[in-house]
């Protein structure tokens, strides 16, 4: 059977191979846009949006919940049940009416709206919430969200309320998880039908309906005429098209010449040229570009082998020299965060410290030579080259690139775990779950064998309370573990844009960097 923690890691993996280097470039000549100075959308009209690759599946279960990747056609199809609000961190209500726990979380309530339908016309119940989580747990759909179902129980409580029970402990939390992980319904019709069907003839409630796909090419989504917003005028386009351009520049370039209107992206140098050429909403998450090692293999089994590594090197530099127009990180969590701690940051670029232990390895019969990982990605592999030929400046360490096909790395790096080090990216809107879920000793996504009582203490801690000043606290001490015991290294900083023509409008974010899809719209 497939471990679990492959699933997720090739979700993350898949978002690495398409998105490349994130982080925020400079502010340009044009200042961001805020959703509260939109102009309103008009009523119909046909947009183009462009992404990275075609979809694999438009179902709920294979597809990972990254803005950067595939989460947008999830907004198009399904609508988020309830999600982050980029405002407010809060779990606020979307298609969903409530997520309430009046016992500290041993038990919450989900409260549906009343008459909402899917696309087909079959109601959207408490039932079809079931059935769907029920899915994400069964090992045989493989789907990437599955320790987050298995770790809760469900209960029909009426037609328009389910009964939601953490399993294991009380999680005051576990809203974040539906929000993040589960928020996305398909129609028990569709789902019947089995994988097959179901993978590229979705039926949800969202605003749209897929309405042809070729293959490799494009998508065309219209609108819903059974959509639960249609008496509010939503969705606001009569037409959606996803078009797929590998290519950043290129996807740039399409939107500059008015064949698309809007894409997501990660790459500084871009945010920073829409910036002063079309428009940019940014939305800065926790998390971001990182060095991923692998404790339970040599030499980085060995703390001294990863705080030499990291030690060899200034992420200003990589940026600088790179030119990715990113911001350098100093932390899991970004600079303006609500976790960050300002005392606590990774170690600064000490060259002399880092050949000592390089050298202390080598005569320990250590020495530490290695192999970096990466999926294909130009950028991924730039900065992996970047890292080898700065430590050719130092004896006593060697380092190699591989850089594999997404589905080899993820053969290589979630199943079968034989890597020493590899690249990975986290865009987090809120520690929870997503940093319980990696970090955890007990988490069956804890790729990276890191065992710490110190951060076990601190996710259980943080995961455990929904006070501001616990949670604060708690991932205050996470970052000490992480500077103390090394089991990563961050070197630039996660951000999201939309980067967008003058003629569209009605873009607002949520959850880790995603969109809206009912309010889209232009001008």
């Amino acid at each position: 059977m497939r471990r679990p923690g492959a699933m997720l890691a090739g979700a993350v993996a898949l978002a690495l191979a398409v998105s490349g280097c994130g982080g925020g470039g400079d502010d340009g000549d044009k200042a961001p846009q805020d959703p509260a100075s939109q102009a309103p959308a008009k009523a119909g009209g046909k947009l183009t949006m462009l992404a990275v690759q075609d979809s694999a599946s438009l179902d709920p279960f294979g597809v990972a919940n990254v803005a950067l990747a595939d989460e947008p056609r999830m907004a198009a199809l399904y609508d988020p049940l309830f999600f982050v609000d980029a405002k407010t961190h809060r779990v606020s209500a979307h298609l969903g009416e409530s997520l309430t726990t009046a016992d500290g979380g041993a038990t919450w309530t989900m409260k549906l709206r009343a008459g909402v339908v899917f696309s087909d016309g079959t109601p959207f119940d408490a039932a079809a919430v079931k059935l769907n989580y029920d899915t994400h747990a069964n090992m045989a759909t493989r789907s990437v969200h599955i320790a987050a179902a298995l770790g809760i129980k469900t209960e029909i409580v009426d037609a328009t309320t389910l009964k939601l029970t953490p399993v294991g402990a009380p999680n005051p939390n576990l809203d974040r998880t539906v929000a993040s992980e589960l928020t996305y319904i398909m129609a028990p019709s569709a789902i019947a039908k089995g994988p097959e069907k179901y993978k590229s003839e979705p039926v949800g409630a969202g605003p749209f309906v897929l309405k042809s796909w070729v293959r490799g090419s494009e998508q065309v989504f219209e609108r819903n005429t059974n959509y639960w917003q249609k008496d509010k005028g939503l969705p606001k386009l009569d037409q959606l098209t996803f078009k797929s351009i590998a290519d950043n520049q290129q996807r740039y370039q399409t939107v500059k010449s008015g064949q698309a209107q809007l894409f997501l992206s990660s790459d500084g140098k871009l945010i920073a040229q829409a910036k002063r050429e079309l428009n940019a909403l940014e939305f800065a998450t926790d998390g971001g570009q990182i060095v991923q090692f692998n404790l339970r293999k040599a030499p980085f089994d060995d703390i001294r082998a990863r705080k030499a590594f990291t030690l060899a090197f200034d992420a200003a530099d990589i940026a600088k020299t790179l030119n990715t127009g990113a911001v350098p990180a100093k932390s899991i969590f970004n600079a303006n965060s609500q976790f960050v701690d300002p005392a606590v940051t990774q170690a600064a670029q000490n060259k002399a410290e880092a050949q000592r232990l390089f050298s202390e390895l080598a005569a320990e019969g250590k020495k530490v030579d290695f192999t970096y990982l990466v999926p294909q990605n130009p950028a991924s592999v730039a900065v992996g080259e970047y890292m080898q030929s700065r430590l050719k400046e130092f004896s006593d360490v060697s380092m190699k690139v591989e850089s594999l096909e997404i589905g080899a790395y993820i053969v290589k790096y979630a199943i079968q775990r034989e890597y020493q080090a590899t690249l990975t990216q986290i865009w987090a809107v809120d520690p929870e779950p997503m940093l319980y879920s990696y970090w955890h000793s007990q988490s069956p996504f804890n790729l990276s064998g890191w065992s710490s009582p110190q951060a076990d203490t601190a996710l259980t801690a943080g995961r455990a309370s929904t006070d501001p000043a616990v949670r604060k606290q708690a991932y205050s001490d996470l970052q000490k573990a992480l500077v103390a015991e090394v089991p990563l290294w961050a070197y630039e900083e996660s951000l999201t844009a939309a980067l967008y023509s003058d003629k569209v409008t009605g873009i607002e974010h949520y959850n880790a960097g995603n969109i809206f899809m009912d309010r889209l719209g232009l001008k």
